[in-house]
């Protein structure tokens, strides 16, 4: 099982959080010559910080962000409809070093017509909000899929196939013009919603250097089989996937939109809550039965989420959104601990092959 043998597989001493990003540990990403935090701070609308706090918000969570070893902001044009590379922007300029920064290119139906001219504005205006030269990961935010359905959009825009990532003209070749250029240093695309089996296809015939990867404790499957009885989406082990071709990954939804917080009063930032996805309900019903997981009563439940894709040494790193500086101390308290037991962990196998008491 593949929980069962987790455990053995990446052990750590437990340790506290230093004032000066002592205690932080780092991940290469992938086959690149980035070392990641294994923290990543997310500035999407889930959490809102990024997009919704005042100035002062903005920049002091940044400040203690780094302070405690986190060196990596992940932000898309889409978040905000570009508020939060526009407030990002403002907010690296006034850090006392230059972290790692990633954003995300999405395209729509009529902008496939032409994928340079598009993928380059976008990465441009990318540029110009941030106050940056160059990006040091942008990802294809859109999902991909094996047969495209022209006009059919998902999430964020269109659908796009093979074809259109790796033939002429496409992303790839878009993406490693800029590459040469000197406008972004490593590229990638989204592993999340769309065809599992379009994400492997597009990672073995392409030469990708970074996966964004659905990734959770409540659904696992981007990195194992899971029961016959377990009715969530199948990620197809694309984790795996990525580890064996030298892809990095970065981990998305680790607190599955809220369910998995422990809190069902979103905080005022949070503009992406509960309401806004159908599944939450159901997902905050499974988080409730993870709460034996927890190693005394100070721990969170978003901790237990948190330790659990830190486990897994196929993660590159951990996107985690934050409305409150709070919860930065919190996320990153997660670090360096010891991985569950082995009865806890058989105890989490059978939550999946109930599916949570759901199925």
């Amino acid at each position: 099982m593949f929980l069962l043998n987790l455990r053995n597989t990446l052990k750590i001493c437990a340790i506290g959080i230093g004032s000066s990003g002592e205690n932080m540990k780092y991940r290469q990403l992938g086959n690149t010559d980035i070392q990641i935090s294994e923290i990543g701070f997310g500035c999407g609308n889930t959490a809102g910080l990024m997009i919704w706090g005042s100035k002062a918000e903005r920049i002091k969570s940044a400040e203690h962000a780094m302070d405690l070893g986190i060196n990596y902001f992940d932000t898309a044009a889409t978040y905000g409809q570009g508020r939060s590379e526009e407030n990002l922007g403002p907010v690296l300029s006034e850090l006392s070093s230059r972290p790692l920064v990633g954003s995300k290119v999405a395209l729509q139906e009529k902008e496939l017509a032409d994928i340079p001219k598009f993928v380059r504005a976008s990465v441009e205006r990318s540029l110009s909000r941030l106050g940056l030269d160059y990006l040091d990961i942008v990802h294809l935010h859109n999902r991909v899929t094996v047969r495209r359905d022209p006009g059919k959009t998902l999430a964020i825009g269109a659908l796009l196939d093979a074809e259109q990532m790796l033939g002429d003209s496409g992303i790839q070749e878009t993406f490693e013009e800029l590459k040469k250029e000197g406008k972004l240093r490593y590229y990638g695309f989204c592993a999340f919603g769309g065809d599992p089996a379009a994400y492997h296809e597009i990672a073995d015939r392409g030469r990708f250097d970074s996966l964004l990867v659905f990734y959770n404790i409540l659904n696992p499957s981007s990195d194992r089989f899971m029961p016959d009885n377990f009715t969530q989406h199948d990620y197809g082990q694309i984790l795996s996937k990525a580890s064996e071709k030298g892809i990095g990954t970065v981990i998305l939804r680790v607190l599955e939109a809220g369910a998995l917080s422990g809190d069902a009063t979103p905080h005022e930032l949070n503009q992406g809550g509960p309401s806004s996805d159908p599944s939450y309900a159901q997902n905050a019903l499974r988080a409730n039965a993870l709460h034996f997981l927890k190693k005394d009563d100070s721990e969170t439940l978003a901790q237990v989420a948190i330790r659990f894709a830190l486990m897994n040494p196929k993660v590159s790193t951990v996107l985690v959104g934050f409305s409150e500086l709070t919860q930065i101390n919190e996320a990153v308290s997660c670090v360096g601990h010891e991985p569950f037991t082995q009865t806890q962990l058989e105890q989490l196998e059978n939550l999946y092959t109930t599916d949570f008491g759901l199925a």
